[in-house]
């Protein structure tokens, strides 16, 4: 019996109860969640979190983004603060703690990132590439470790068409060497392959799972691929999520801002319209299937998005923006137009959100048996929750803006 099948038959908790967790980023929002259920829901034995800075720090960011969770986070007598720095050698963490979770970690998550779409490639590469490889480095040496997971992003294989992307490495077919695509970055500070991808962040990603797999073929190690995070469906609590983790969220505020004026988009190759999946998944359904990923000891590659939530196209999340918006406010959104002319420019908007206007379809086979799984890392929705959860996030968007044009 697997590892999964076990879960279904038995459940996940007492799998929990013998995990020593290492969690980086805790303080993000993936992070958060993550350590929220870990802390919080489920009987993990104990939880190491890295942060930088102090604990002290750490605790006030979870009070503004978890202001009634972040005590019982706090006093939950699970999490042992780890202090360091993903930047430098060993992540700076003293050699006697480094010794302890040697001995004593058997999960690790490194969900830390700097997710800066405008950054340049090799601000990206030593920011969400560099520290990946430093810590498979350090967890090599772990002596009970089942497991590393690798928190990627679905966009490291947005150089390839619109359609059917399976959960596995994709190469450039002028790749050449990742070792010495790396080399090339760190010395003058660009890419050409760069433009390639959705963002530079993206980039980075693509060439880390290539040299984690190539420098670590005997790690154990499971890549995640989220797509775009949605704000929470329920946990820590509706709506969780910074709105720097949430693009979605940030474009509708700057739909909303844009006050009368018309919007040009290409329309995916293939459409009229936006007819293309935008691929949104929740962040705490993120952080249920990668909990359950961790209990399963799952290895190599999955993907987590819209074809485990709810799928919707581009042109239904438009719809949303103004049916939810007040009155008032709806005669003065702005028109869309959309162009099967790539050669015409696009909108400011359609620039920043450049995956509003793909169609990739990126495959979750290797999840659909969480689908089943049920508790607090249950993936399971129904569509009036998921409406009644849009109608009220873009609620607070138009709120929020309100406010901000006041003052």
């Amino acid at each position: 019996m697997s590892r999964a099948e076990e879960i279904l038959r038995t459940g996940y908790a007492r799998l929990f109860a013998a995990e020593t967790v290492f969690l980086t980023g805790a303080t993000g929002s993936l992070g958060g969640c993550l350590l929220y259920k870990l802390a919080l829901q489920l009987p993990t034995r104990k939880v190491f979190i890295l942060v930088r800075g102090s604990d002290k720090e750490a605790i006030e960011k979870w009070r503004r983004n978890m202001p009634e969770q972040s005590e019982a986070i706090a006093g939950s007598k699970k999490v042992h603060f780890v202090l360091g720095d993903i930047l430098k050698a060993e992540f700076g963490i003293d050699p006697s703690t480094l010794e302890r979770l040697r001995d004593e970690v058997t999960l690790v998550i490194h969900a830390a990132a700097n997710i800066s779409f405008a950054a340049n490639i090799s601000h990206a590469v030593k920011n969400n590439c560099l520290p990946c490889l430093e810590l498979a480095q350090m967890v090599s040496q772990f002596r009970r470790l089942r497991l590393l997971i690798q928190i990627s992003t679905a966009y490291v294989s947005s150089f390839l068409p619109d359609g059917f992307v399976h959960e596995r490495l994709y190469h450039l077919t002028d790749d050449g060497d990742a070792e010495e695509e790396l080399a090339n970055i760190l010395s003058t500070g660009n890419s050409p392959q760069t433009a390639r991808f959705s963002s530079s962040y993206a980039h980075a990603k693509q060439i880390m799972e290539r040299l984690l797999i190539q420098r670590y073929p005997l790690l154990p190690v499971l890549i995640v691929r989220p797509t775009i995070f949605a704000p929470s469906l329920r946990d820590p609590f509706p709506l969780y999520g910074p709105e720097d983790s949430t693009p979605m969220n940030k474009f509708a505020r700057f739909f909303f801002s844009d006050r009368g004026g018309t919007q040009v988009w290409h329309a995916t190759e293939g459409h009229r319209t936006g007819a293309n999946v935008l691929d949104e998944i929740p962040v705490d359904l993120v952080a249920n299937a990668i909990l359950l990923h961790g209990a399963a000891r799952t290895k190599g590659i999955i993907h987590l998005g819209a074809e485990l939530y709810m799928r919707r196209t581009f042109d239904e999340f438009l719809a949303e923006t103004r049916n939810h918006a007040p009155p008032a406010v709806q005669r003065h959104l702005p028109t869309v137009v959309f162009t099967e002319d790539r050669s015409t420019p696009q909108c400011f908007l359609a620039e920043l959100v450049r995956a509003g206007t793909r169609d990739w379809r990126f495959d979750c086979g290797k999840s659909y048996w969480v689908k089943q799984v049920a508790g607090p890392l249950s993936l399971e929705v129904c569509r009036q929750e998921v409406e009644q959860i849009t109608a009220k996030r873009l609620q607070e968007i138009y709120r929020s803006n309100a406010l901000d044009s006041k003052l």
